[in-house]
């Protein structure tokens, strides 16, 4: 009687009438408390329900009565790894893959528990063993994408997503993620239709939504993005990805009444931005600061910290005592700024404060989008005196640097170190180099003639941008893409000129030549998705109009 209700509830389990086969388990387990196989499907169900914490009381003294069961170490495993226990976990798939199973779906599921470790690249490792067993393993395949993804190498991330879809055409995640991979190879179009496909299959997807909103974005169909968003936005009220979006979108177009509350969406991410917690209030702007200490603190990027520092001196105007906490490695460059305040490195809290604030909630509590300034910085004196020795101060000099930030929205922005050729070509004009790190390999492949002075030991030190800062002093002019070395010029009040791509960051706005942000500072956009020609070309002209 028991087996034919425990195949019974079996059967009703893989049809997917969860109700009923929890309901005939139990009946089971009323007669028979020890059924192994009623205990180990009940647990299995009560998982597949997201009720982990029972599914866990279920099988843990199975897998304990039954250590070389290796389907119950398999689904226990997992369980664990829904319960956030990953290195339990990781445990049991070792044990199962111990007593000889090797099969691809529990390399498959290893490879899940260190992904979400962050083990990449061991992750990376299982997905393949999972596939040499079973090549055309769907769930292996997005998943060994995903991985990918997380590791920058969205060219063999697209072709995992491309497998699945030949696998089977009509999963709406490889879709989804496959235009997530083309986006960031700046390959709009493909994106687009990639999401279209997605959200035909799976029109509840917030993800999708969100996503073809960028690219639709990128492509400069601004209307056709904010449809995209708010239809998101309808599907997961509240959502912070989707808000944050919205608030790019809205700034982007100079909107600040609505873009800066929607900002705030960055403090909700999964990964947040300037979201802290004290005892004490945080300020909105509407609390009276005068007499009171404000610590205003900014875990953002350099070039940020630098951008949105202009805010500081208006918290001082309404009588606050200022205490800023910035990433360290700013700390050397900010003695020089003015006015000048109280700096304290990144993890460090004062003492004593009345409010806080992060530094970039700023313009919201203010109630200003812009204010107009002065220079702020100020390069060392005795580090502008040694690299003029350097330089010497011969031809028409231009600082350059022509790769930012590499990651998730900064795809791009960057443009090839040949595109200065050109001007590099200009009789008088020597180019400077500021570029350090990644994109330094561009020297070694520069075209015939073209040469861009590097210098040894810029910006060794601790502190972040002193010796780059002494040299753009020394120049005529920098010459950069969308990177902190702009946003540093601009605050130095020195001339420099942007290459924005086709829809650039939000912060430099649409169809204008020059910015808010900084007066010496021109901009130069291009055409369209990818042409640098256009943008280079147009600063070509206008370096020979200046020269005269």
């Amino acid at each position: 009687m028991d087996q034919e209700l425990l195949d019974a509830a079996i059967d009703l389990h893989a049809r997917g009438h969860l109700a009923e086969a929890e309901r005939l388990y139990r009946e089971v387990l009323r007669s028979n408390p020890r059924s192994t196989n009623a205990r180990h499907m009940l647990g299995v169900l009560k998982a597949q329900q997201g009720q982990n914490t029972e599914a866990y009381a279920l099988l843990a003294p199975l897998v304990a009565e039954q250590p070389r069961d290796v389907l119950a170490l398999e689904n226990f495993a997992n369980v664990l790894r829904a319960l956030h226990r990953n290195e339990e976990a990781l445990q049991c798939f070792d044990a199962a893959l111990a007593l000889g199973s090797g099969s691809a779906r529990l390399w498959c599921n290893r490879a899940n528990t260190l992904d979400e470790m962050g083990r990449s690249m061991d992750a990376l490792a299982d997905y393949d063993r999972a596939l040499s067993l079973e090549p055309r393993f769907l769930l292996a395949l997005n998943n060994r994408g995903s991985t990918l993804m997380k590791l920058g190498r969205y060219e063999a991330a697209l072709g995992s997503f491309e497998r699945a879809l030949m696998v089977d055409a009509d999963y709406p995640v490889a879709h989804a993620n496959r235009g997530d991979a083309l986006l960031r190879l700046c390959r709009y179009s493909e994106s687009l239709s990639s999401y279209e496909r997605a959200l035909m299959l799976d029109p509840g997807n917030v993800g999708a939504w969100c996503n073809q909103g960028v690219v639709l974005q990128e492509l400069g169909r601004l209307d056709a993005a904010g449809q995209s968003f708010d239809h998101a936005q309808t599907l997961m009220p509240g959502a912070p990805e989707v808000r944050l979006n919205q608030a790019r979108l809205y700034l982007l177009q100079e909107d600040f009444k609505k873009g800066w509350p929607l900002f705030e969406a960055r403090k909700d991410l999964p990964e947040p931005w300037d979201a802290r917690n004290f005892s004490q209030p945080l300020w909105t702007g509407a609390e009276d600061i005068n007499g009171k200490t404000l610590f205003i603190y900014t875990r953002a990027g350099l070039g940020d910290a630098i951008q949105f520092y202009r805010y500081v001196s208006l918290a001082q105007v309404r009588g606050a005592r200022v205490i800023l906490s910035v990433n360290d490695r700013l700390l050397p460059l900010l003695q020089s700024a003015t006015p000048a305040v109280s700096m304290l490195g990144l993890e460090q809290v004062p003492e004593r404060f009345d409010y806080h604030i992060p530094l970039m909630s700023m313009p919201l509590a203010l109630g200003i989008d812009i204010p107009e300034t002065d220079p702020y910085l100020a390069a060392e004196p005795t580090r502008v005196k040694q690299w003029r020795e350097r330089l010497g101060v011969e031809g028409y000099r231009v600082a350059v640097a022509w790769q930012g930030h590499i990651g998730k929205g900064a795809e791009g922005k960057s443009f090839p170190a040949s595109a200065l050729a050109g001007i590099a070509a200009m009789p008088g004009v020597r180019l400077i180099n500021l570029q350090k790190g990644a994109g330094l390999e561009q020297l070694a492949q520069l075209p015939a003639g073209m040469t861009a002075e590097t210098y040894s030991g810029l910006d060794d030190g601790a502190g972040a941008f002193l010796d780059s800062a002494a040299i753009m002093v020394n120049c005529d002019l920098l010459i950069s893409c969308d990177t902190g070395l702009a946003h540093l010029a601009g605050a130095l009040g020195v001339p420099n000129w942007i290459a924005l791509k086709y829809v650039p960051d939000w912060r430099w706005f649409l169809g204008r030549g020059d910015t808010p942000w900084y007066p010496k500072t021109r901009l130069f956009r291009q055409a369209s998705p990818g042409d640098w020609d256009s943008v280079f070309g147009a600063m070509e002209t206008e370096l020979l109009s200046l020269q005269g």
